[in-house]
């Protein structure tokens, strides 16, 4: 009985054990699957974490990165109403007056919030100053002056050689900020100064020397440089002497970056910060705080947005650049929040299926992300006025299909297409229309393509195909060009307009005409240029006679540059006769160039090509002292006939070269005639009125050239005071033979004697023509009966002038 009592201990240690291995062993399956399955769901959700992390990180960047280019967009499309105003004034012939800026400026921005003002402010010089300040007062702004900044106020602006002051504003005409010569500004003379020297868009962040009431720091100064029409902007110097303005817009930031978010409907996910521009004056960046913040509520100062999660990014407008910085939004969709890691370690067991059901998920988020950086990509690579391909990916198609037809791909064409007349719509119908216009084109033309060709708008009015997979390349091109050709011609009908254009085509075929994107645009480019030279709406191929004249017309062009710089130009003299005594009146300076190899070389083959290149300036300069040396000589009673080029008309010191010639000459401008064909007089009539009129200040005489062969307008006669008239040797070829050539003739003389002109026909040959312009009172005859141009050398000066000289010829 002891005994057994005293082994019941031992008994029960061992009976524990054996049920605890029992236990062990009966949920050892369970457990173990418990042990798994919590291993699993750890793991699980630390490597979901993991990815969630990364996967917010991805969309918040991509996010932040699509908000940053809708924002650069729409300050883009901000400065472009700018830019639109400069096209304004530099397309104008006449000048733009204040009502006309006010209302273009308001239709411009009628609809964009942000703009505080819009400005214009003119090349003032020390001599135009009084009349600027009484054209402004006259204009309703009373008691404009020109201000200069003087500590923190402004004061009348004392005398200087030259001021920008504020002329045009949208502000009201009682505002103070009306004459504030920016010149006086220190920083904003500093940022006009950028702008003209770079001809490129400049900007500043400044205060306001005339805020409104509910206006807020900080704002943005744009300046847009507005030169000359027509003049040279290839130097510093060019543009220094060219500019006569500039368009001017003060936004405010925090207004415009919330009209555009508002606009364009921004992700509430991210919150967006935009920092003034770091420049030498910045001292510290941590606390730096934004020009704008989409939320109050998230980090403000560079330093706290850099402790957390950001994307940082730039705000270009104009020549300067602002930082932006984006930072998830507190509680909003894109702050990582690792509820799919709790759910996965909650799932626990069920880990596979929880897992399973995440990666779906997870899938469809991928997917999501995907669409939105292949949207982004897509709108990189597209026109966003037409909805075409634009010029990014015209250029990588190409790449590809000349990457293709290495490997043995099927050849291709490109068709480059500029359309015709599209710039009298724009002038004359607004931007409006013309983008209009643009879409209707862009429609015609997807119309006339196939599916798998490419059609693209490169820029402005340039749009261009790429033709490929076509049994015979050169065929279907020429079919697909004339196609377009005759869609483009019908009218298109715009509100209220029917509008009528034309389309001029370059083809290039691949790989006859090049293997590389370089060689096929430039030819491309080439047959288009001889499209545009034949008459326009048409379309040309390009075949290898093109290069070698573009060549040819680089070596010409090379060689006149030569020829004026080492004096192988030669000016000879025609003789012109007083068509009632026979008496010779003076002689007309005509330019010769004689090539060392190709000998003299007749006008019409290179004065073209001089006013192209502007080469007719330094060249017409020439000729015009040549010939007021040689007439200096003359007896004085001999008169020198000088022919002006249309582009000598837009070069601003004209009047100082005449002067000069004469002065340096000693000839009487008694004695010269400037010759002006009609073209002349198509463009900045009022600029060119007022030089005629200081040319008859001094005494020279002025003749309208080529009468009858350009737009002969009577009102030409009528508002430019020109004194002599010359009909074209066209009218005179044909005068015994035609009775209309009389007639017309005669209508010449009657009208120029009722204006108080004289006449003098071109081109007379023979007896018979002259005894019959004499009949119709012609004053003046000059031709091959009196004289063929010679040097100065070969000219009579002392001999008989009249029928002897006639006889000769």
């Amino acid at each position: 009985m002891g005994d057994r009592d005293q082994n019941d201990p031992g008994r029960s240690r061992k009976t524990g054990r054996w049920r605890v291995a029992t236990l062990l062993g009966l949920y050892r399956p369970a457990l173990v699957a418990s042990a798994v399955g919590l291993l699993f769901s750890l793991a699980g959700a630390a490597a979901v974490a993991r990815w969630e992390d990364r996967v917010n990180k991805i969309e918040f960047e991509n996010a932040a990165e699509t908000q940053s280019i809708v924002m650069q967009n729409g300050m883009n499309e901000y400065i472009s109403r700018l830019v639109a105003l400069r096209t304004l004034f530099e397309s104008s012939n006449e000048g733009v007056t204040r009502s006309e800026f006010e209302t273009f400026s308001g239709r411009l921005f009628e609809r964009y919030p942000g703009l505080l003002r819009v400005g214009w402010l003119p090349r003032i010089s020390r001599k135009e100053r009084a009349e600027y300040e009484a054209a402004a007062t006259a204009d309703g702004v009373s008691g404009y002056r020109i201000k200069a900044l003087d500590g923190k106020g402004f004061v009348t602006a004392p005398q200087g050689e030259e001021y920008f002051p504020v002329f045009y504003s949208t502000q009201p005409k009682t505002s103070p900020v009306y004459g504030m010569d920016y010149m006086s500004v220190p920083d904003r003379k500093a940022v006009l100064e950028r702008a003209r020297d770079n001809d490129d868009i400049a900007a500043i962040r400044t205060e306001l020397y005339a805020r409104n009431e509910d206006s807020k720091l900080p704002n943005v100064l744009v300046i847009v440089p507005v030169y000359a029409k027509g003049t040279s902007r290839e130097t510093i110097a060019d543009r220094r002497r060219n500019i006569t303005g500039f368009v001017v817009g003060i936004f405010d930031l925090p207004l415009l970056m919330q009209a555009i978010r508002v606009r364009t409907g921004a992700s509430p996910a991210v919150s967006v910060n935009v920092y003034q521009p770091f420049d030498a004056r910045t001292i510290s960046l941590d606390g730096m705080l934004p020009d704008y913040a989409s939320a109050a509520a998230a980090p403000q100062s560079i330093g706290d947005v850099a402790r957390g999660r950001h994307w940082s990014g730039g705000l270009r407008i104009g020549d300067t650049d602002w930082q932006v910085r984006a930072v998830p939004t507190a509680g909003g969709a894109l702050e990582t929040s690792y509820d799919r890691a709790g759910a996965v370690l909650t799932v626990g067991m069920l880990l596979t299926l929880s897992l399973s059901t995440y990666l779906m998920l997870a899938s469809r988020n991928s997917r999501r992300l995907s669409l939105a950086n292949r949207r982004v990509l897509e709108l990189a690579q597209t026109d966003v006025l037409t909805g075409l391909p634009n010029r990014a990916f015209f250029l990588a198609r190409l790449d590809e299909l000349n990457s293709q037809l290495k490997d043995g791909g099927w050849t291709f064409s490109i068709l480059m297409l500029d359309l015709d007349r599209f710039k009298n719509v724009n002038d004359s119908l607004g931007h409006g229309a013309g983008d209009a216009l643009l879409r209707l084109v862009a429609q015609r033309l997807k119309s006339a393509v196939r599916s798998t060709d490419v059609l693209a708008r490169l820029g402005g009015d340039e749009f261009a195909i790429i033709q490929e997979g076509c049994d015979d390349q050169r065929a279907a091109s020429t079919e697909l060009a004339a196609r377009i050709a005759k869609l483009v011609s019908e009218p298109f009908l715009l509100p209220g307009h029917r509008v009528e254009i034309g389309t001029s085509i370059g083809i290039a075929i691949a790989p006859d005409h090049g293997s590389d994107q370089e060689q096929l645009l430039k030819k491309a480019d080439l047959a288009l240029y001889r499209s545009k030279s034949a008459g326009r709406n048409c379309f040309t191929i390009y075949d290898e006679a093109m290069s070698a004249e573009l060549e040819a017309r680089n070596t010409l062009e090379g060689d006149l540059r030569d020829a004026i710089a080492r004096c192988q130009l030669e000016v000879h003299y025609q003789p012109f006769m007083d068509a009632g005594t026979g008496a010779r009146r003076g002689f007309e300076a005509l330019v010769r160039w004689r090539h060392p190899v190709r000998g003299l070389i007749p006008p019409d083959q290179f004065i073209a090509l001089a006013e192209e290149t502007g080469l007719i300036v330094p060249l017409g300069e020439f000729v015009l002292r040549r010939a007021c040396a040689d007439a200096a000589s003359w007896p004085s009673d001999l008169m020198v006939a000088v022919n002006l080029s249309p582009i000598q008309f837009k070069e601003a010191d004209l009047f100082d070269v005449i002067c000069a010639a004469l002065h340096d000459s000693g000839l009487s401008p008694q004695r010269l005639e400037i010759e002006i064909t009609e073209s002349v007089l198509l463009e900045r009539g009022a600029e060119n009125h007022a030089f005629m009129e200081r040319l008859k200040g001094i005494g020279i005489e002025l003749a309208l050239d080529d009468f009858g062969t350009g737009y002969s307008s009577l009102s030409y006669l009528t508002a430019f005071p020109f004194d002599k008239i010359k009909i074209d040797k066209s009218f005179i070829r044909s005068l015994t033979h035609q009775p209309r050539s009389s007639a017309i003739i005669s209508s010449i003389v009657t009208l120029a004697r009722g204006l108080d002109m004289a006449v003098t026909a071109e081109g007379v040959e023979t007896s018979e023509e002259f005894e019959r312009l004499k009949a119709l009172g012609v004053n003046f005859a000059q031709g091959y009966l009196f004289g063929r141009p010679r040097p100065i050398a070969e000219i009579e000066l002392d001999g008989p002038s009249s029928r002897s000289q006639r006889d000769a010829a």
